[in-house]
């Protein structure tokens, strides 16, 4: 129990903290004299330590135990995701190169 609160913790106080960093860096840009591709690159970095952090510290994907279902299946849902936003973006893409005159 002890543990499960500290991980709980130390996931809220790491989720707060990536979420003040890229609020930071968005509301902030000129204070690091970032260019905007710099800026969208160090939000997906938070944007994917932010999912890591929630994944470990608040679904408990890493702590099971053998077979590992959980984070089979967690994998498999995101491996489904990736493959429907990319294709979606490709076609889109696809859509406007051979819609525009």
């Amino acid at each position: 129990m002890h543990e499960t609160l500290t991980l709980r913790v130390i996931g809220y106080v790491a989720s707060l903290l990536l979420t003040l960093a890229s609020f930071w860096v968005v509301a902030y840009p000129e204070a690091l004299h970032l260019q905007t591709q710099t800026t969208i690159l160090f939000i997906l970095i938070f944007a994917g330590l932010q999912a890591f952090v929630q994944s470990v510290c608040f679904l408990h994907i890493l702590n099971e135990k053998k077979p590992r279902w959980n984070l089979f299946i967690f994998a498999s849902t995101i491996s489904i995701i990736v493959i429907i936003v990319s294709f979606s973006i490709w076609v889109m893409n696809h859509l406007n190169y051979n819609m525009m005159p």
